[in-house]
């Protein structure tokens, strides 16, 4: 004898069925689809490689050289902008807690002095929260684990793109003005990769504006290439260690090496770190000095000999 649920199996089998999932591209998974790094080698694009001619060959290769090139030179000045700024930033600060001390150590306090400090902090501190809060969540962090993941396959949204760049900048500013434990070291990174991700793809999605250049390395391959080069020159814009982004981009960003690689990531950190030097020094007039250990920064202290050193000691 069949019961009820035979029954409607036999007059609707389909409907018994689960429901599968609709593949559309509203689904989350869809947003972190793994990137495409290896290149399908078919007749067409074998055709198309033995159509390019070695004069042609040749102007790729000094494409990617110019690219590198370009990506240290705005990286180093991303570096600056945010070291500049946030001097200004923090000299005002101080400034304005200095002559409030000034102003109440005759009358006997400084608990005035004390809550305007604190009332300034979180005035920065909150005002970066809320820029990457509302603006762009992805800017969070430092980047690097973003980034790992981008150069190892896994599709992030809108983690190289130009609103990110800007909130991140803005983010890092308002965050070590406002005296967090934080640096701009780590966030250097992720914005030398959004950097990289942007000049080599000739285009902003962003601003929604093409400039018709590099066209031929708008592939998921070459992109990966240059956002290992512009984390390479974020780390040494961060700490003026061209070898070591090199090393911080093999070791631990990069699923794909090779030795042209090697040389043109090192290149593009050579080149962030000259211009980080080469604009800090005629910013604090000491243009012959390009002696800038990169952002990173333990405090300075200036020694002033008052007194005659006896000759006993060195």
């Amino acid at each position: 004898r069949l019961s009820t649920v035979d029954l409607e199996e036999d007059i609707d089998p389909v409907r018994s069925r689960p429901k599968e999932i609709p593949h559309n591209e509203k689904l989350l998974s869809l947003k972190y689809e793994s990137l495409d790094y290896d290149n399908s080698e078919n007749q067409l694009f074998l055709e198309e490689e033995r159509r390019m001619s070695h004069m042609g060959f040749r102007c790729l290769e000094i494409s990617r050289w110019v690219i590198c090139g370009l990506i240290g030179v705005f990286t180093g000045l991303i570096a600056c902008f945010i070291d500049i700024v946030v001097e200004k930033l923090a000299g005002v600060k101080y400034s304005v807690v200095k002559k409030n001390i000034e102003m109440f150590t005759e009358v006997g306090g400084l608990s005035i002095s004390l809550l305007l400090w604190v009332v300034l902090n979180s005035a920065f501190v909150m005002v970066g929260a809320i820029i990457v809060t509302c603006f762009e969540p992805i800017a969070a962090g430092s980047g690097i684990p973003q980034i790992k993941c981008y150069l190892n396959g896994v599709k992030v949204p809108r983690v190289v793109r130009l609103k990110t760049l800007v909130v991140k900048v803005c983010g890092v500013i308002c965050s070590v003005a406002g005296g967090l434990a934080v640096g701009k070291e780590g966030p250097m990174i992720h914005s030398g990769a959004v950097v990289a991700a942007g000049v080599s793809q000739g285009r902003s999605t962003s601003l929604k504006k093409d400039f018709k250049i590099f066209e031929y390395f708008r592939r998921d391959t070459e992109k990966r290439d240059f956002v290992s080069a512009g984390a390479a020159a974020g780390v040494s814009a961060a700490f003026g260690a061209p070898v070591g982004g090199v090393l911080f981009s093999l070791e631990e960003g990069a699923s794909f090496w090779n030795q042209m690689l090697t040389w043109r990531i090192f290149f593009a950190s050579m080149i962030s770190t000259f211009t980080l030097n080469l604009v800090l020094s005629v910013y604090h007039n000491k243009t012959t000095e390009l002696s800038s250990p990169g952002l990173i920064n333990f405090g300075t202290f200036d020694l002033e000999v008052t007194h005659p050193i006896p000759d006993g000691i060195q």
